[in-house]
């Protein structure tokens, strides 16, 4: 299996601002990879460079063992992708702008119709875009970046801001694409789920910097099970817990978790917050999620996560 993307010591700056230090990894061929960490750590900065954006101030990028620059039509021959929301001509329509597209970059009419065919927006084709909702404007990126068949896919915050339905669509999709084609993919996302579901790496990034590349399954190995409360009210249980030593957090209204490491008594904490006045109504102990993981291993080296 080849090397369909190598990151070598790429740093950007604007101006003052370190953007990136020191980025290195390698992204086998037909490999997931997906980008986390708190915001403004430097994921979506990488993907515009992945993308040919924007240059890095330093380091290389190569795909398929084409240097990114200087001859980035080159090397993205074969590069699809988006960063941010992708963004379209409101007052055409989508087949519009997906003609628009192929005539400016060369591609054949024709594959027009079959990436709407693939992203089921072929309906919609007469539409206007402005009228879309977020959903659609989504898939319809998608669409753009199937337009030259790539073998490498770059998508940033796919899942972002999808209600339910629309989030297990985006699923199967992107899920559909890796089968479908065996493209590499690259994605940064905040939905840890999906994150685990569909990468076979990650790489964590916190200021500018690659905290860890690797496997999603060894993230803060250390940390294998979980705690899961239902509890009510959430802030003094939070309180509690800290109080005792045990690092939880909030999930959502009335749900607290904390990395079960095996140095507490569980039922006894379960008794010292019944006894608080506090509504226990469940308490579960589950493998650690990925989310659960990188919380813990991000708190670990001192970065605030919030």
């Amino acid at each position: 299996m080849g090397i369909a993307v190598e990151v070598q010591h790429v740093g950007k700056r604007y101006g003052r601002k370190l953007a990136l230090e020191d980025v290195c990894f390698r992204v086998p061929a037909g490999a997931s990879l997906g980008l986390v960490g708190p915001n403004g750590a430097g994921k979506s900065t990488l993907l515009r460079t992945l993308l040919g954006l924007v240059p890095p101030t330093n380091g290389t990028i190569r795909y398929d063992r084409h240097p990114l620059w200087p001859d980035p039509e080159r090397a993205m021959a074969r590069v699809g992708g988006f960063v941010d929301m992708p963004c379209f001509y409101p007052y055409l329509t989508a087949q519009e702008n997906l003609l628009l597209l192929a005539d400016l970059t060369g591609t054949p009419r024709k594959r027009t119709e079959e990436v709407m065919d693939y992203v089921h927006l072929r309906s919609y084709a007469d539409e206007r875009v402005g009228g879309f909702s977020h959903g659609m404007r989504q898939r319809l990126g998608i669409a753009v970046a199937l337009m030259k068949n790539p073998s490498l896919l770059v998508l940033d915050e796919p899942y972002d801001g999808l209600d339910p339905a629309r989030l297990e669509d985006m699923r199967r999709l992107i899920e559909a694409i890796r089968r479908d084609t065996g493209a590499t993919l690259v994605l940064s996302s905040h939905v840890m789920q999906d994150i685990e579901r569909l990468c076979d790496f990650i790489a964590v990034f916190e200021a500018g910097r690659l905290r860890y590349f690797g496997s999603p399954t060894l993230l803060g190995a250390g940390a294998v099970e979980e705690v899961l409360w239902e509890i009510w009210p959430v802030d003094p249980a939070l309180e509690y817990l800290t109080q005792m030593g045990i690092p939880a957090r909030v999930l959502g209204p009335g749900r607290v978790s904390a990395a079960w490491t095996g140095d507490w008594d569980l039922s006894e904490v379960n008794r010292f917050l019944v006894r608080r006045g506090l509504a226990l109504t469940t308490v579960v102990r589950r493998q650690a999620s990925l989310e659960t993981r990188l919380v813990r291993y991000l708190e670990d080296s001192h970065v605030d996560v919030r």
